[in-house]
């Protein structure tokens, strides 16, 4: 509960005193009715500005780097984008998991990502790992999403739920990027396909409280 409301304590601390949830439509990347992305409408344009600009270049670097991958090795590629909002509350907490999805033609198998964006909906700032982290510090000066303590997490979802991770797989070096808030605005943290584990286990989503 206390890291929570240090983290709450940060997200909240731009907002104004009337706040409420954020608007969502969807939009298609340059009218590609596989690539589609939110839009955030909150009342404030300026924020607005921010928190779309970052959605659509996160699509915009997605696409580009496929397309850049497929010239260079010449393989052309099925790619797709969908979106979920698992948190959008009226604090101003957003949360934002885009669904990435690509298969290059002669490859084993597709791909498919899911990468995170987390603003405050009302001012416009996104919220990142390292900022995550540092003002979620308990009292000793460790933080509570520190690689240590996400590693014990994820060791210990894996045990539960009978996932065999890399068997050379000791502690994690760094906290994983992709992060989101949920509905019980716990924060949960996502491991990609190959991150720690064989591609057939999938992608790891674990709650970090």
């Amino acid at each position: 509960m206390k890291k929570m409301i240090l983290v709450l304590s940060f997200v909240l601390m731009t907002l104004p005193q009337i706040c409420s949830a954020a608007i969502i439509d969807t939009a298609l990347y340059l009218g590609n009715t596989n690539i589609m992305y939110p839009v955030i409408f909150t009342g404030n344009p300026e924020a607005e500005g921010k928190i779309n600009s970052e959605i659509r270049n996160a699509v915009k670097n997605f696409t580009d780097g496929v397309k850049a991958e497929s010239e260079e090795y010449g393989s052309p590629a099925e790619i797709s984008v969908g979106f979920s909002i698992p948190c959008n509350e009226e604090n101003g907490i957003l949360s934002i998991i885009l669904e990435e999805y690509v298969n290059y033609e002669g490859s084993a198998h597709p791909m498919i990502f899911q990468r995170t964006l987390n603003f405050n909906s009302d001012s416009g700032v996104r919220l990142t790992v390292e900022g995550l982290s540092e003002i979620a510090k308990e009292e000793f000066g460790e933080s509570a999403y520190s690689p240590k303590n996400i590693t014990r997490k994820l060791k210990a979802f894996a045990k539960s739920e009978g996932i065999e991770l890399y068997p050379d797989f000791k502690e994690l070096e760094t906290v994983p990027e992709d992060f989101y808030f949920d509905s019980n605005l716990h924060v949960r943290f996502i491991f990609q396909k190959y991150d720690v584990a064989p591609y057939a286990v999938g992608i790891i989503d674990i709650d970090a409280g």
